[in-house]
């Protein structure tokens, strides 16, 4: 059988655990699996760009995307543009404040749901977050994604690793949680070599005045 869609990867998943009472909670083993992948798996067909963020003239914070999970680039849609550079949140507070002036910022940091520009800006331009986003969840409405199509071992392995501790299966615990972790490492691996967008972004530690 094909692990092409929600339904066909629950099949699946209680026959690898030869199981026909988990009917209820197989569904609750998928959606563990998929807060798992949120935050491990990194993928270019998680990536994604909004350009509806339109800076105020001395507005330092803006509210990050739906479904954000971490940046990839962050771009200042100046003439000419300007790719931003993340700074940790203690550097970025030592180094802009209030009492700062606005002019064309360089710098981003992340602080909860917001983006805060360092320093604020003095225009309107539009803010280009190219970014991670949360995994379209499997339900019986939305019955497949780009990374149940793409890497149809994570969910299974994932999943399987979930159900072991509920059944009280602990001698195939490593098995389960083995083979997603190797299904992982091939999934990151693979998506970093055939993609030029998804580079980790480096941390910048500027000189505080």
């Amino acid at each position: 059988m094909a692990l092409d869609t929600y339904s066909n990867l629950k099949t699946t998943i209680a026959n690898y655990l030869n199981r026909s009472d988990l009917t209820a909670y197989l569904g609750d083993f998928i959606t563990l699996t998929e807060a798992r992948l949120n935050r491990e798996l990194r993928v270019r067909e998680m990536v994604n760009t909004d350009t509806s963020t339109t800076t105020v003239a001395g507005t330092q914070s803006y509210s990050l995307p739906t479904g954000y999970l971490e940046a990839t680039t962050v771009i200042y849609q100046s003439n000419p543009y300007c790719t931003l550079r993340f700074m940790s949140n203690t550097d970025f507070y030592n180094k802009y404040n209030t009492s700062q002036t606005s002019g064309k910022p360089t710098y981003f940091t992340i602080v909860g749901s917001n983006i805060l520009l360092g320093i604020a800006p003095n225009s309107a331009t539009t803010l280009q977050i190219n970014y991670y986003k949360t995994i379209s969840a499997l339900s019986d409405d939305n019955t497949t994604n780009t990374i149940l199509t793409n890497y149809p071992e994570l969910y299974l392995y994932g999943s399987l690793a979930e159900s072991a501790p509920f059944i009280m299966q602990d001698e195939r615990i490593n098995t389960w949680a083995t083979l997603y972790k190797e299904a992982l490492k091939n999934a990151n691996e693979t998506s970093s070599r055939g993609s030029t967008t998804s580079s980790p972004l480096q941390m910048s530690t500027p000189q505080v005045a």
